[in-house]
């Protein structure tokens, strides 16, 4: 009786933690994170041309135009900048990653310690949600925002042409 006691306590325990297991990540949320993972490595060792080679090529362009029209690389995805005025990246935790509006885009959470230049202390966990694009067949870091996430509307209009165009599958006609 015991052992049966315990066999279905065993049971019914497996059940318990496979219905709050969550469901597996895809193998492209789970490259973004690596990729994610990768970048935010580099630009916490401060390897900035490490860090450029994982950018959109739309990106660093876009980091070169404020360069030239306002004389500073001051954009989100341009941390070399940063850290001599702002902040610099002490230590992170990549979070979950979803799917953005098209399969050529996904968002990936992260929280951030960054060292405070001004203040010089360590603001602990902040929150940073990342856009990785598909161009070319190749994923890269597209930008980034603090507090704040990325919306569908937002991508498919203000990052208008920056994607890989993925042909929707065709659904076989109901009989």
């Amino acid at each position: 009786m015991k052992k049966l006691l315990m066999l279905a306590a065993l049971s019914l325990s497996s059940l318990a933690l496979a219905q709050d297991a969550a469901p597996p990540e895809s193998a492209e949320l789970a490259s973004a994170r690596e990729l994610l993972t990768k970048y935010l490595t580099a630009v916490k060792a401060k390897k900035w041309a490490d860090a450029k080679k994982l950018l959109h090529p739309r990106t660093l362009e876009s980091i070169a135009e404020r360069k030239k029209r306002m004389g500073k690389e001051d954009h989100p995805m341009a941390p070399w900048y940063h850290e001599k005025v702002d902040y610099y990246l002490k230590d992170f935790k990549v979070g979950d990653a979803r799917q953005g509006p098209t399969e050529s885009t996904i968002i990936v959470k992260a929280k951030e310690d960054n060292f405070q230049v001004e203040d010089k202390g360590v603001a602990e966990g902040e929150d940073a949600t990342y856009l990785i694009g598909k161009k070319d067949g190749k994923w890269s870091l597209v930008d980034k925002k603090r507090g704040e996430d990325f919306t569908n509307d937002s991508i498919k209009i203000g990052y208008k042409g920056w994607f890989d165009k993925i042909e929707k599958k065709e659904e076989p006609a109901a009989e």
